[in-house]
């Protein structure tokens, strides 16, 4: 038996990382910017691009963040409006339900030239990408923009909920082989192909070669040391490893995930 750890108990992803995927991927951001900065020809340079979606009322729900809070006035802790009166007649001003907008961060990774030109994209795909249909369209715009203006694309999805983005032959490619998650290459040199890399549940993600210019070898990104760094670094240990998966897994896949818990006292 072994006892409890701060490590990854998983030899691969952890699925439960998705209770905490926006504290997950902004560390990732960085843990993938640093280890591909080590290993870059001196006159290429990989950082980290970011903007602000506002994201709107969904009808699904979605459990890991709110989308929009509707609270009725009487329930929010400040004061109420002051009344407006006019002469005449008085007229009280109408009291408004008071709407929180949240704003999502989307951050993703380009490696440039040093005089600005723009070589590889990486995208860490969120479950904003993949559940809601508007968010999707924008992506999916934005990687029609990346790949039309020639750049190479590395998509990593490490997240089980929501609709598969990748192409209809890569999509068949991760089901064939009973994947949970999955990255596709894109190189812009060679538009019809794509370098897939299914990822099942209990294997240890892979070494990925990310490409760069035609006449460069790619680099090799190593994936799974940069999980468990996140893992440790994070305390994913205090997850609620008791909370129901959504998706649920495999009923095999969800007695193995529960031994692994139980033998690390996670259960």
């Amino acid at each position: 038996m072994l006892g409890v750890t701060t490590k990854n108990p998983f030899p691969g992803m952890n699925p439960f990382f998705e209770q905490r995927w926006r504290d997950a991927h902004s560390s990732l951001i960085t843990y993938l910017r640093d280890a591909l900065q080590e290993r870059l020809p001196p006159d290429l340079v990989v950082g980290a691009e970011e903007e602000a979606v506002t994201i709107g009322a969904g009808g699904s729900a979605i459990t890991y963040r709110p989308d929009v809070q509707v609270r009725e006035p009487w329930t929010l802790k400040e004061p109420g409006a002051t009344p407006i009166v006019a002469e005449p007649p008085p007229t009280q001003a109408t009291e408004p339900i008071r709407v929180f907008v949240d704003e999502e961060i989307e951050r993703w990774l380009e490696i440039r030239e040093a005089a600005g030109r723009l070589i590889t994209v990486l995208e860490l795909l969120s479950p904003t990408n993949k559940l809601e249909s508007a968010d999707r369209d924008r992506y999916l715009r934005k990687r029609r923009s990346f790949l039309s203006g020639g750049a190479n694309l590395v998509e990593i999805d490490l997240v089980r909920q929501g609709a598969c983005l990748f192409p209809a032959a890569v999509r068949k490619v991760i089901e064939r082989t009973g994947a949970c998650y999955g990255i596709c290459v894109a190189r812009a040199t060679q538009p019809g192909e794509h370098d897939v890399y299914p990822i099942r549940l209990r294997e240890r993600l892979p070494a990925i070669r990310i490409p760069l210019r035609p006449t460069e070898a790619a680099v090799v990104l190593d994936l799974q040391p940069l999980i468990d760094q996140c893992h440790e670094r994070g305390r994913y240990h205090l997850l609620n490893y008791r909370l129901a998966l959504d998706p649920p897994l495999s009923p095999e896949d969800a007695a193995w995930a529960d031994q692994v818990l139980c033998e690390h006292l996670l259960r």
